[in-house]
């Protein structure tokens, strides 16, 4: 009897787990990848068990969860910002120190409910904003968003309102990031701005006159802290929330999940509403978040991922229908920048071998031209320190440090610029570093060089005997190619790409440097680094 029971047990559990592996197959074989934005789901599978994990749910289920918990869902885009051709084309005011060769992507919005949209300019080509999908004539609306073209990039927020972005994260590249910004606030009554840096002016008397800030707020997503569901931080996909109130982030969160998403696909960006200006009603301050995308490895994948973004992303405005109480952010505590070692105590003789560099420049160029030495600056306060000095940080990235030249000109085709100093990747206190030339005042970069150039270039000045020599770079920006280390400086008149990819000559000009990324995960402290140096030679 005893031995029966063993063999009927024995059986019993023989089918159930024959049962189970046909059923674990059964589910592995049913699961299906779903091209449509926002609706596929990422298994991986060990050798022993098949794990759901990192999953990618479906956007129109979450925007039919949050519609039945009480908001208005509208539907937004996020596609790319070419300043450089916008501001060519007479639609920008400004390129606000776009690093030439990066591309900038931006969220796309409708206004709020029972908001007015932004008129443009169909004269000069520049488009409405759309209008709100939700717009009761009974109910008076709030005023529109100052016009800035173009129209939908920037935008006011009540501080119950969510943005939701689903999105392909960039193929292999240098860098990227995400990032929130302030970008126009009410300016003060009596105060005159006129020779404020980077000070322009939009709005009008119904919606408030507005200057730009244009500073970041908090830390930003980036390929070194970003949530996505696949192993590698390129290609794969994720979904930004950004809100003012911890009641409503918490809800979209939960509809999110209920739509299939996990939770570590789910990346949460903050603005501190007792800080900043939210809210729809006149001189309220408006809002933007940029990415960008730097030195892709596949250029042609990179084009393709550009091309079809739009297509790949979804974006919703998630209002709700009755006001939710105030439920705020503090101001995030950001990465600080520093590791306490300055790049000098890094190098042998940095002071010595600069000064090398120096005179072997000078002493290879001096007798056909003058020349004009030109330090370098902080270029631009962090985003928080601009907001409360009420200053134009001109879309800061606390990712990196910028420092900047004094201005200067060209004054003839066979002037140039050395551009030289230490090579702060090798070094360890950036990811990546660049030299870009701008030309004011409409801040356009035409002209840039990347560390990727550097390796070698400083040979020449130093000698064989330097045993760090690829520590330093020397290189050139030059109307003609003087050598295989110059980039070449194109003209503003007849650019065929447009006017602001270049510059003419007796225009002023600036040199900005930038360190992306040291050890600490942001940008390099500026007490830390030996700060670029620029040499401009004029022909005799």
């Amino acid at each position: 009897m005893k031995t029966e029971k063993r063999s009927l047990v024995a059986w019993s559990v023989f089918i159930a787990t024959l049962l189970i592996c046909v059923t674990l197959s059964a589910c592995s074989a049913s699961t299906e990848t779903n091209e449509k934005p926002g609706s596929t789901t990422s298994v991986e599978e060990t050798n022993d068990t098949v794990a759901q994990t990192k999953t990618i749910g479906s956007m129109d289920e979450f925007k039919t969860n949050m519609e039945n918990s009480d908001y208005y869902v509208q539907t937004g885009s996020f596609a790319e910002l070419n300043t450089i051709d916008l501001a060519s084309k007479g639609k920008l005011l400004s390129c606000f120190g776009n690093n030439a060769g990066s591309v900038y992507t931006v969220l796309y919005l409708p206004p709020a409910p029972e908001q007015d949209n932004a008129k443009g300019n169909p004269e000069r080509g520049l488009d409405d904003e759309i209008q709100t999908l939700y717009d009761d004539p009974s109910v008076e609306n709030y005023p529109a968003n100052p016009f800035f073209s173009p129209a939908g990039w920037q935008y006011k927020l009540r501080a119950d309102e969510a943005l939701v972005l689903y999105t392909e994260l960039p193929p292999e590249c240098k860098y990227y990031s995400f990032i929130n910004y302030i970008m126009f606030t009410e300016e003060k009554e009596g105060k005159n701005y006129k020779n404020e840096k980077g000070y322009f002016q939009v709005g009008n008397e119904e919606v408030g006159f507005y200057h730009p800030i244009f500073g970041s707020i908090g830390t930003s997503v980036s390929d070194g802290r970003v949530n996505c569901d696949g192993d590698s931080v390129f290609g794969s996909k994720a979904v930004i929330v950004i809100s003012a109130n911890q009641t409503v982030t918490e809800q979209v969160v939960e509809q999110l999940k209920s739509a299939g998403y996990s939770e570590n696909v789910i990346n949460v960006m903050t603005i501190p509403e007792n800080t900043y200006r939210m809210g729809l009603e006149k001189g309220k301050d408006t809002f933007c978040m940029i990415g960008r995308i730097s030195q892709p490895t596949d250029r042609e994948a990179y084009e393709k991922y550009i091309e079809e973004l739009s297509e790949k992303s979804v974006v919703y405005r998630v209002t709700p229908k009755t006001e939710i109480a105030s439920n705020p952010y503090e101001n995030e505590t950001v990465i600080p920048r520093g590791t306490g070692v300055h790049e000098a105590a890094i190098l042998d003789n940095a002071e010595e071998n600069l000064d090398t560099i120096r005179r072997a420049i000078i002493d290879k160029y001096s007798d056909e031209y003058d020349y004009e030495e030109l330090g370098g600056e902080i270029a631009v306060p962090e985003g928080l320190t601009a907001y409360m000095t009420d200053f134009n940080a001109k879309g800061d990235n606390r990712d990196t440090s910028y420092t900047m030249t004094p201005e200067f000109q060209l004054n003839s085709d066979e002037d140039f610029i050395v551009v030289y100093g230490v090579n702060h990747t090798a070094t360890g206190k950036a990811h990546y570093s660049n030299a870009v030339l701008y030309a004011k005042p409409m801040l356009n970069g035409v002209c840039s060089v990347y560390d990727s150039m550097y390796s070698g270039t400083a040979r020449e000045f130093l000698g064989e005997e330097c045993k760090d020599v690829d520590s330093y770079y020397v290189y050139k920006m030059a109307r003609t190619q003087m050598d295989e280390n110059t980039k070449i400086i194109e003209y503003s008149t007849g650019n065929e790409k447009g006017k602001f990819y270049g510059v003419d000559n007796n225009n002023n000009l600036v040199l900005a440097f930038r360190a992306y990324v040291d050890q600490t995960g942001v940008g390099p402290s500026y007490y830390e680094i030996i700060y670029d140096r620029t040499i401009v030679f004029h022909k005799k």
